[in-house]
């Protein structure tokens, strides 16, 4: 998911980085494991993160590679369910941590039909994430 606003990507993380917390991970770091519960949502300030998933022969499936600017995490929040799958940095990177509780009010103040839609879409891809093959 690419982080946009009006102000242009590099807008909205600079506006971010007032308002959340940064930790630095070091290359092949484990963020979360698939199955671990969330309490946060990840941008990323600096660097690349692997979102790998276990699929049904135990084998890890690397499912994306995501940078700057992306959000990762988000998933198990909006559905209130454990990680679908697991994030592991490719190069050190720079985090931003967002609460789960952030997150909620931001959507809790989104007009209803669109939280809606959200939150089905986040349904949809825990599931198509629990067939990868």
């Amino acid at each position: 998911m690419k982080v946009q606003s009006h102000a242009g990507k590099h807008g909205t993380l600079d506006a971010a980085k007032e308002v959340f917390s940064r930790k630095v991970f070091p290359p092949e770091s484990v963020i979360f494991r698939q199955g671990d519960s969330a309490d946060h949502a990840y941008m990323i300030m600096r660097g690349e993160v692997d979102i790998v998933a276990t699929n049904v022969r135990g084998k890890q499936v690397r499912l994306l590679t995501m940078s700057k600017g992306q959000v990762f995490g988000d998933m198990a929040l909006m559905v209130k369910g454990p990680r679908s799958a697991s994030a592991i940095t490719k190069t050190e990177c720079e985090l931003m941590l967002v609460k789960a509780s952030q997150l909620e009010k931001k959507l809790q103040d989104t007009d209803p039909l669109m939280r809606l839609w959200v939150e089905t879409l986040a349904e949809r891809i825990v599931a198509t994430t629990a067939r990868v093959e």
